[in-house]
């Protein structure tokens, strides 16, 4: 019925992990349903991680160029990571801008989060916009982490998710919501 709840939630009778993995592990839940059956979900419990907006002094947007296993590709991101275990996001920023685009920033601004798979994923995503950055020289990649970096102009970037070139969700959510911030400030 049209203005009237429903009860959409469903609840947790139990859960046993299926698979422990170093970053990730994989849960089935038992839950039963609103309309009081019962059922399984899959879940994969990740850990949470920030992706930064980094710009230079000349307006390029620092991008990182990796391989994804997952799918086999080459793709075209911007830098983030992964959070240690109690580590403030804004930490996590600073440490990914230096290994992986050899960059302090002065200043990160929280832009907004976002859950990457709400179907059956825990693993959120914080995005940052870098400010006033200077090279470091002490920093690099993970030993188990190659990557390119790329410097290229917003826009440039910002076309390739148009042509399909940009496939990584954190970085598409970053650039649309960069550029309708820019086009809010146009006006």
């Amino acid at each position: 019925m049209e203005g009237e709840k429903l009860n959409l939630e469903e609840k947790l009778i139990g859960k046993k992990i299926v698979y422990q993995g170093k970053y990730l592990r994989t849960e089935e839940h038992h839950v039963k349903l609103p309309d009081g059956k019962e059922t399984k979900r899959e879940v994969v419990v990740t850990p949470d991680a920030v992706g930064i907006l980094a710009f230079s002094s000349s307006e390029q947007l620092y991008m990182v160029r990796q391989f994804r296993v997952a799918i086999q590709k080459i793709t075209l991101e911007i830098p983030a990571g992964i959070l240690e275990p109690g580590e403030d996001p804004i930490k996590t920023a600073e440490r990914e801008c230096e290994e992986e685009i050899g960059m302090t920033p002065k200043k990160l601004d929280p832009l907004f989060s976002f859950y990457h798979s709400v179907g059956f994923s825990t693993g959120k995503i914080k995005v940052y916009l870098a400010d006033d950055l200077t090279p470091c020289h002490h920093s690099k990649p993970d030993s188990h982490e190659f990557l390119e970096v790329a410097t290229l102009p917003f826009e440039e970037v910002f076309q390739k998710v148009f042509r399909g070139e940009i496939v990584d969700s954190k970085t598409l959510i970053a650039l649309l919501w960069y550029n309708q911030i820019k086009q809010n400030e146009g006006k």
